[in-house]
């Protein structure tokens, strides 16, 4: 399921821990939090597991309608859709939509052709034009009732996530410089050599008093 995380130059940035074996656990430093989160929206991370027919058909299941049932299908198709397309080199991401006959000539009236719309993120420097050639021949070749005509692809190309470098909010020290401090040393350094002088003199004076009662 994260298999894409190591595409291309995310397998550098992201850090990668198994999990017991349903998936994995990404450790990625604070400064590279957001990159990492545009990397998964970019990637569709994490991705849904591939879709199974069978899983959509289960055989305990209640008979739904007609209409239910086909809907399904054609819900089930365009995620298969979906899974092959991202497979293709150079797609990272894509989306499909089957537009089709919900009666199906099932009233009389003339069944109205199948309409399949695919969206498509890539990646590399491609062609745009071969690649939707390409995906409108793998689409009308995956199924016998669309015609190539009525198959629209529009791709877009990733967007570049502009990876800031990692700031750092400096904060003062508690004992800050200034100017004025060497200044404040000294008249205190000279206060105190006052005050001890002082004490001396006044010591002095009290033991010549002390002489001359004796």
């Amino acid at each position: 399921m994260m298999s894409l995380l190591f595409y291309k130059d995310i397998i550098l940035m992201l850090k990668r821990r198994i999990k017991a074996k349903t998936g994995f656990s990404i450790f990625v430093e604070p400064t590279d939090f957001a990159s990492a989160v545009d990397w998964l929206k970019i990637y569709n991370l994490p991705g849904k597991p591939d879709i199974q027919i069978s899983q959509m058909f289960p055989a305990d299941a209640l008979v739904s309608s007609p209409r239910a049932e086909k809907a399904r299908l054609y819900s089930a198709i365009e995620q298969r859709l979906e899974q092959s397309l991202k497979i293709m080199d150079g797609i990272i991401s894509s989306r499909v939509h089957v537009s089709y006959d919900v009666d199906n000539g099932d009233s009389g009236k003339t069944a109205l052709p199948i309409h399949i719309s695919v969206l498509a993120v890539y990646e590399k420097d491609i062609n745009p034009e071969i690649k939707i050639n390409d995906i409108k021949r793998f689409i009308v070749n995956s199924s016998a009732s669309v015609q190539y005509e009525n198959i629209s692809v529009v791709l877009s190309k990733r967007r570049d996530i502009i990876e800031q470098a990692p700031t750092y909010e400096i904060s003062e020290p508690v004992f800050a410089y200034d100017k004025a401090m060497p200044v404040s040393i000294l008249l205190a350094l000279i206060s105190v050599a006052t005050c001890w002088l002082l004490w001396k003199y006044r010591a002095i004076l009290t033991n010549l008093v002390r002489l001359k009662i004796k």
